[in-house]
């Protein structure tokens, strides 16, 4: 007799073993589908993994032999602007030739080595800013972006001090710092024409990882649920106590009593990873379509995933870690969505003044935004002048010039800040951190080093215009820098010492400063090989030393001095009993005659 036919229901039962969810969740996860028991997604997830083939059988359903041009063209990338284009090669060419120079001059055959070691690494590095830059949409090449910025300007800013340095050869090093300033600036305003180009618009949506990662942190979470729910091949042995089994029964007693029992759905794994597939799946598509379809359902979508973690949280008794890790994995993926404002504020870097009404529809430029291009066109106009600033007198104008050049590579880093905020009103840490800059300008202003470093240079000589007519306008561009930074966040006429409503941001102010101070005194031994010595090393060292240290002070008269911080591993079982060992005492003890010390643990 045959066996009945089974219902659709019985498949259903059948299929759902734990082998058959991990064979679903690979297909999904290689052909970046929703739906694995869908043919036609299945089908189109072939189509896209193997797209000669598809091309080959298209041609064939139509009659025609297999011939390449049948294959569907992929994706153009984002077109940025042609002059952006023209004048980032451009700036690259002048690089290579002031590159040259130094490396050619026979007043430098000493140090040739080195420049040619500069070659190498800058080559590099602006090779990557480039090719990071015209991959905006993708956040890790952002993240690549601003590094290779930061690396140019800590190479301009050192060429700057070795030819400050440098009988001489001021301008050829002071040239070569030009043209990495303008590569690095240009690959900023590339990135943000590339998401222009896209059609992001004045959107504030942009992912804070790439998709690649998201699947990670899909994965994550399905392994952690499966712990949880014991659907892992791995038994629980004699000894051991079911915790897993535990906290997924107090997780669905809690979701039961509290009423919110759609989220009981989340806790199957077909249903869990279909919701994360969908959000992964558009933000894998690469294209600016599906940038804009997951800002506009993500916060919908994973609002349930929201709700569910408030449910859970500290409902289970005792705590159980295949809960906290089930919770901490679907944190993890929610992050990626709740934090991924940071890097709008390129499109507005890009545009120029006269083009941001164009973004109106989108809000326009907020308030920190605007902060930020004034404190960009305020930024070349400091740069100018110290470009004209350059003197060779004597060791005290060394020491200025190098003191307003690293106020340059201050504001600099403020703007790279400041592109990486997110808050419309610039109240976020990276806007404050950018505030630690501008409390350092106020200090030079007001000629703050040499109250604290007995010693060093008064920084209001150097603004007193003998060395040279520009410095009274370096004097007022450096105010009008610190006043965009402070930003109404201290006052103006009194900011330092700080007021008491400033004592939580102390430490993150003092931060930033001493990483800016550690940095440099790493520079000794570099400034000591390139600089020929006319003015020493360690005098400059100690004169930027003073400078923030003073600034430092200002802020925080307690604080403790800087130091690179010693990561150090938690203590092990046996260390931590230390705490309960006594050492042992010695008391005299006859045995056989002879008086031995006797051990007594007290």
């Amino acid at each position: 007799m045959s066996e009945p036919l089974a219902t659709a229901g019985t498949i259903e039962m059948r299929d759902r073993t734990p082998v058959a969810i991990r064979a679903d969740n690979l297909i999904r996860q290689r052909l970046r589908i929703g739906d694995p028991r869908n043919p036609l997604e299945v089908a189109e997830g072939l189509k896209r993994l193997f797209p000669k083939d598809a091309g080959a059988l298209l041609s064939e359903a139509d009659g025609l032999a297999p011939l390449p041009s049948r294959l569907k063209p992929s994706p153009l990338r984002a077109p940025e602007s042609a002059a952006t284009g023209s004048e980032l090669t451009q700036a690259i060419a002048d690089v290579e030739r002031d590159l040259a120079a130094l490396t050619a001059d026979h007043r430098l055959k000493g140090i040739t080595a080195e420049l040619q070691g500069w070659g190498q690494a800058i080559r590099s590095i602006v090779a990557d800013g480039a090719a990071a830059a015209r991959l905006a949409l993708d956040p890790r090449a952002r993240d690549r972006l601003f590094a290779a910025r930061r690396q140019l300007g800590d190479y301009a800013r050192l060429a700057r001090m070795i030819g400050a340095l440098t009988q001489t050869m001021t301008v050829s090093y002071r040239r070569l710092a030009q043209s990495l300033d303008q590569v690095a600036s240009l690959i900023l305003v590339l990135a943000g024409e590339v998401l222009a180009g896209a059609g992001v618009g004045g959107g504030r949506f942009l992912l804070s990882v790439p998709a690649s990662e998201l699947q990670a942190r899909r994965d994550a979470v399905l392994l952690a649920l499966r712990n949880l729910a014991g659907t892992t091949d791995q038994a629980y042995g004699n000894d051991q106590w079911p915790w897993g089994l535990h906290g997924f029964r107090e997780m669905l007693r809690a979701i039961e009593v509290s009423g919110h029992l759609d989220l009981r759905a989340l806790l199957e794994e077909p249903t869990l990873g279909k919701l994360m597939d969908e959000l992964i799946e558009r933000a894998a598509q690469h294209n600016v379509v599906g940038l804009r379809a997951l800002g506009a359902t993500a916060e919908v979508a994973v609002e349930r995933v929201h709700r569910l973690i408030h449910i859970i949280h500290d409902r289970v008794q005792p705590e159980v870690p295949a809960v906290t890790t089930f919770l901490k994995s679907l944190q993890l993926l929610l992050d990626a969505f709740t934090a991924s404002r940071s890097g709008y504020r390129l499109l507005f870097v890009a545009r120029p003044p006269i083009g941001l009404a164009g973004a109106s529809a989108f809000g326009g430029p907020d308030t920190a935004t605007r902060r930020l291009i004034d404190l960009v066109i305020e930024r070349g106009r400091l740069a100018e002048l110290l470009d004209c600033h350059g003197c060779d007198c004597c060791d005290e104008d060394v020491i200025c010039q190098i003191l307003l050049d690293k106020l340059l590579y201050d504001t600099d880093r403020a703007i790279d800040l400041y592109t990486l905020g997110s808050d419309e009103n610039g109240d976020e840490e990276p806007e404050w951190r950018a505030v630690a800059f501008g409390l350092l300008i106020h200090q030079f202003l007001a000629g703050g080093a040499s109250r604290t470093e007995p010693g060093t240079q008064d920084a209001r000589a150097c603004l007193d215009g003998s060395c040279s007519q520009c410095a009274p306008q370096v004097g007022e561009s450096l105010a009008r820098v610190r006043n965009l930074l402070f930003a109404e966040k201290l006052d103006l006429a009194t900011p330092l010492p700080l007021p008491a409503d400033v004592d939580p941001l102390r430490p993150l102010l003092t931060h930033e400063l001493c990483m800016q101070r550690i940095s440099d005194q790493r520079l000794e031994s570099l400034i000591a090989t390139l600089a020929p010595g006319c003015v020493r090393g360690s005098r400059v060292l100690a004169e930027l030393s003073g400078l923030i240290q003073s600034t430092i002070l200002a802020i925080d008269a307690n604080h403790a001095g800087c130091a690179d911080p010693e990561v150090a591993p938690p203590p092990s079982k046996e260390s931590s009993l230390r705490i309960f060992y006594r050492p042992p005492t010695r008391q005299p003890n006859d045995v056989f005659g002879m008086t031995v010390p006797r051990l007594r643990f007290d």
